[in-house]
């Protein structure tokens, strides 16, 4: 028996767009020290995609569901590593299928002070979105994209300072459409995806100027002087 995918991640036609995502990450990996890095994807297939983390030993996990399989099976909201374990994280598409309640907050838990994440989503703005509701006509879940500016306020609320956003893929599976055409800047907001870069940043505490102790002195009352009258 021959089942179909159960995700629209796992369509060969978004393959390419994921693919053009995970290109970005060996840059970011190559410049954290030694360490492990997380990548969370969207469904099991993209666990065949290539990701290239560089010297940083890599775990994988993907949405099922409604938690997390892989190298590990959880809830998105209980990851079971110790804070500040990776130096990297990757999310690729997970916000897009998995409620984000909890679950940034967990990644930026398990973020390394100074690591980076790197947050992959749909953009709501794309025709790719009109593709993937006529790919879900058979009934596969629909992702629930978020815009980079809700995405990038949910990203400090976690307490990260996002660094920047850009868009990536085509405008359209790529299926017909002139590789030109997908790299004219004017159509730069349209395209399917987009990543939030953001860094965790490290606590400073201020060290606070000892105060000087004050000796505490007794001051007697003061002997008046005889006024010249009374001397007379």
């Amino acid at each position: 028996m021959i089942t179909g995918p159960d995700s629209l991640f796992a369509l060969d036609d978004i393959a390419m767009l994921l693919r053009d995502e995970l290109g970005r990450v060996a840059e970011q990996a190559a410049r954290q020290p030694n360490g492990r890095a997380l990548v969370v994807q969207a469904c099991a297939a993209n666990r065949e995609l290539a990701v290239d983390v560089r010297h940083l030993s890599a775990v994988r996990v993907h949405a099922e569901r409604g938690g997390f399989g892989g190298d590990v099976r959880c809830a998105p909201d209980a990851l079971p590593w110790e804070d500040e374990a990776f130096r990297l994280v990757v999310a690729q598409h997970a916000g897009d299928v998995l409620p984000a309640d909890g679950f940034v907050e967990e990644l930026t838990r398990v973020l390394a002070p100074g690591g980076m994440l790197l947050w992959f989503a749909l953009n709501p703005w794309s025709p790719w979105l009109a593709w993937m509701h006529w790919q879900a006509r058979s009934g596969l879940p629909l992702p629930h994209a978020v815009h980079p500016d809700a995405a990038r306020r949910r990203l400090l609320r976690a307490q990260l300072a996002p660094v920047s956003v850009d868009y990536l893929g085509g405008c359209w599976p790529q299926h017909g459409v002139p590789s030109l055409l997908h790299r004219l800047r004017v159509l730069t907001p349209l395209r399917g995806a987009y990543l939030l870069t953001a860094s965790k940043q490290r606590a400073v505490l201020t060290p606070l100027r000892p105060r000087p102790l004050r000796e505490r002195r007794v001051i007697g009352p003061r002997l008046a002087t005889p006024s010249q009258r009374a001397r007379a």
